[in-house]
């Protein structure tokens, strides 16, 4: 199946001036976001600091973890003090790690951004520290000891580079599919992506959980937007750089999926993943902010809105049927009422 998408300007001359720089170095830092996992966040940071390729700095931002998060990075060694227990702003620790050299970055955060914030503030940090590329990383994968030079091997081709994940029973996470760039909805491509001998393909969308995206598209088209909070600030991170550059997806699984999500439900034939009250408000405002960038492309198409629709009746039903719970199906309307409404400030929600 053939991809019609807007074509790319691939600036592959941007990607030889990173790799060759006068004297064949470059820099590579890693962006982690993290909010109450302290146990798997330990865990992604002992690979990161294990890489093959070894990272130069690692910007780990903590959305104001309550668990305990400085504490066990104190007892590891990554931090050498303590953050304020409530600061005003968010505050920074720095600590050269001893047995890889990996400069740490530990920014507290002075509240729970949310995701989106957090990747912008890391990236942003990056991006104005002068490092060449920045690896994505949430707190509940792992990436594999070589996966940052494989991952490079690739940035001859495009400078985005993303790896497919795994999770830790050996099931692959499914991404086989693309976006529709008329309705901003994911669909998932029939024969797969790769052939049997391929070792990447070409998408149009990116997602934060591994990605290795290069300054030059930072430059481009800024830092993630943070009206998403949570929730597609990827996907709309990678259509933007679907213009500039060709968006590598390399088979390999590289990077370990901690967390499944919970099993869905089947509706009018289609499957439903079941998501969380926050995340399933997010999923259906979010969408709207999706609709404005395809505006920007010149793909937008207003079946979009009803494809929407459809979906949340859809999801409606599941709500009803499988999950009995009055909260969700507020939710679900609300996160479309919201969107439509174009009301993307933070949203509260009960304990």
């Amino acid at each position: 199946m053939v991809l019609k998408l807007p074509p790319p300007i691939c600036y592959f001359q941007h990607v030889s001036e990173i790799n060759s720089g006068g004297t064949g170095q470059f820099t590579v830092c890693a962006v982690v976001v993290t909010y109450n996992r302290k146990a798997l966040l330990c865990e992604c940071l002992s690979a990161l600091m294990r890489q093959t390729r070894r990272l130069d700095a690692i910007w780990l931002i903590d959305n104001a973890s309550s668990d305990g998060t400085p504490d066990e990075l104190l007892s590891q060694g990554y931090i050498s003090e303590l953050p304020p227990a409530t600061p005003d702003k968010p505050f920074e620790i720095v600590k050269k790690h001893e047995e890889s050299g990996t400069v740490l970055h530990y920014i507290r955060m002075n509240a729970n951004t949310g995701g989106t914030w957090g990747y912008h503030e890391g990236i942003s940090r990056a991006y104005v520290s002068g490092f060449d590329w920045i690896w994505t990383m949430d707190d509940d994968v792992e990436p594999k000891l070589h996966a940052l030079e494989t991952l490079l091997s690739y940035s001859h081709m495009g400078e985005c580079i993303q790896p497919s994940r795994v999770y830790e029973n050996g099931h692959v996470f499914e991404d086989n599919k693309f976006i529709d760039l008329s309705t901003g909805r994911q669909k998932f491509l029939k024969d797969g992506v790769f052939a049997e001998h391929q070792t990447f393909s070409v998408k149009n969308f990116v997602s934060f959980e591994g990605l290795l995206v290069s300054r030059n598209i930072v430059k481009e088209i800024g830092y993630p937007d943070r009206r998403f909070y949570c929730w597609c600030d990827d996907f709309a991170y990678g259509l933007m750089a679907s213009r500039y550059t060709n968006i590598i997806m390399v088979k390999e699984g590289l990077i370990i999926k901690k967390l499944r999500p919970a099993d869905g439900f089947v509706v009018l034939g289609r499957k439903s993943i079941r998501l969380r009250d926050k995340e399933l408000y997010y999923m259906v405002r979010n969408q709207f902010i999706i609709f404005e960038y395809l505006k920007k492309l010149g793909t937008f198409s207003r079946l979009a809105y009803v494809s929407l629709f459809a979906t949340v009746l859809r999801m409606a039903v599941g709500t009803i049927v499988y999950d009995k719970s009055p909260m969700k199906l507020f939710l679900l309307f609300k996160g479309f009422i919201d969107g439509l409404l174009k009301k993307y400030n933070k949203t509260q929600f009960p304990p």
